[in-house]
């Protein structure tokens, strides 16, 4: 039997809580404040946890923070309620590593609809982590040395579609490790991250342990977050992330990295070992010189041109460089023109809803999709040609 608990101060809220669930054959157990609710989820762990955020002795946030640090609860999902419903408040919710956010007073439809979407997104992510594929993997380094131009979105997209277009193993990276955005754009809480491995010895880390760290996103793909702060990714060694990068790369056929804005020894492995860099770039003067700069980098590096493919982003509506003075400047062509699309971007970075995987039947999917498909494997795209649109909206 599925086991929730309750951990709420308020007698009311707390009943009304139960009451909306006991008639769904949960078992339920109840605390009254943080400190006992820790203890109880210790002493016998539930498959899910609703945490009022006020409390006496320890709130909602700390609560979440503490048990999200014993490997028993790397995934439990953990629902957040609150009387305050602030940005601030969603936002401090996300980083502490709660999956949901939802306001009181509330619906208690609503609160059982929460909880068995959280308790069969639980139960995918335990069955999706794949076990290894005995095939070379294929890695894409979405790259820029400027910012702004779009490289998590495009990798996010790029990891989604791959995912859907061919149904293997699929992993999005978040190597941005100041300031990483996959996990916020894939609606995910920050339970577990990068900086979850920096206490282990990189020569103690296997596959069992990164499986707590990686996450299953509803379409399939599976991601693994940047540090929830900054300072936490100086923990982070090259001889950790070399270990790691190994065993993904045992483990899933594409492996899509979003990469920071530099050429640190970290973005140089996986620019060596990448089989395409996808140089993102905007029609603008500094965006072009940092997209020239990157290249000039990649032919010292002795990296091939056919390894380069250059995906112009219109992250404007117009008075845009022209694209063959572009690429006379750059000396390659342009691979791939992604079109001014501000409004459905920035609504999928705010929703955490990306395009691929909630707007299929927008026009832009097409041309994300085409991407997908000129970055894969050549051995996936000798045997289906592109459009395979009905392959990817299910």
């Amino acid at each position: 039997m599925t086991k929730i608990l309750i951990i709420e101060d308020e007698p009311l809220f707390q009943k009304m809580i139960a009451h909306s669930l006991i008639p769904l054959g949960y078992e339920i157990a109840t605390a009254s404040d943080g400190e006992e609710g820790v203890k109880t989820a210790m002493e016998n762990p539930p498959d899910l946890i609703i945490c009022d955020m006020m409390m006496p002795k320890m709130d909602g946030f700390q609560v979440t923070r503490l048990l999200r640090r014993d490997d028993r609860f790397a995934h439990t999902p953990i629902l957040i309620l609150t009387a305050l419903a602030g940005l601030k408040e969603k936002l401090e919710a996300f980083e502490a590593g709660a999956d949901d956010f939802m306001t009181k007073p509330f619906e208690p439809a609503e609160l059982v609809a929460r909880v068995n979407v959280l308790l069969r997104r639980y139960e995918s992510n335990r069955k999706q982590l794949p076990s290894p594929v005995k095939v070379e993997s294929h890695i894409i380094a979405v790259h820029s040395l400027r910012g702004g131009s779009g490289c998590s979105s495009m990798a996010v997209n790029l990891g989604i579609g791959l995912a859907n277009m061919w149904h293997v193993p699929t992993l999005i990276m978040d190597q941005v490790l100041t300031a990483g955005q996959v996990a916020l754009m894939l609606n995910a809480p920050l339970k577990r991250t990068w900086a979850d491995l920096a206490s282990i010895p990189a020569n103690e880390i296997e596959w069992d342990v990164l499986k707590s760290v990686v996450y299953t996103h509803e379409s399939d793909v599976n991601f693994l977050a940047a540090p929830t702060y900054p300072s936490q990714a100086e923990l982070i060694s090259e001889e950790l992330f070399t270990k790691v990068f190994g065993i993904f790369r045992e483990h899933y056929e594409y492996i899509v990295v979003d990469l920071p804005h530099d050429f640190s020894g970290t973005t140089i492995q996986v620019l060596d070992a990448a089989d395409v860099v996808a140089v993102l770039f905007s029609p603008e003067l500094a965006s072009v010189r940092a997209a020239s700069a990157a290249l000039d980098t990649y032919h010292k590096l002795k990296y091939s041109d056919d390894k380069i493919k250059l995906v112009l982003n219109w992250t404007f509506e117009r008075r845009g460089l022209i694209r063959k003075n572009i690429e006379a400047v750059l000396g390659l062509p342009i691979t791939h023109v992604i079109p001014f699309a501000t409004d459905l971007f920035i609504d999928a970075i705010n929703t955490g809803k990306p395009i691929l995987s909630n707007r299929p039947n927008e026009a832009l999917c097409t041309i994300l999709e085409r991407l997908a498909y000129l970055v894969s494997k050549p051995e996936h795209t000798s045997k289906s040609p592109f459009p395979v649109s009905q392959q990817v909206k299910k």
